[in-house]
């Protein structure tokens, strides 16, 4: 701690952020990735879902519910965040 009582590198003084957006996340270097749902599984949220570049992943889908064929969502990690357009 400082004589000021925050930690050294806490927000006051600490690392800056990013300077650009597709840099990635600092935590895991992953970045939002737009995929389309293919196929989905409401009972174990989880989806099937394609990215522009016809890449095929699964996605876990808890934070944004049960989610459609069709829809497009924004994937950090594996996990959708948003729904495109939401």
């Amino acid at each position: 701690m400082t004589a000021s009582g925050q930690r050294a590198g806490s927000a006051a003084g600490g690392a800056p952020p990013p300077t650009h957006r597709d840099d990635g996340c600092v935590t895991c270097a992953d970045t939002l990735t737009r995929m389309r749902v293919l196929e989905a599984d409401g009972s174990r949220e989880l989806a099937l879902c394609m990215d522009d570049e016809q890449r095929r992943r699964s996605v876990d889908t808890v934070l944004v519910g049960d989610v459609s064929p069709g829809e497009v969502l924004l994937v950090h990690a594996g996990t959708a965040l948003l729904r495109e357009g939401a």
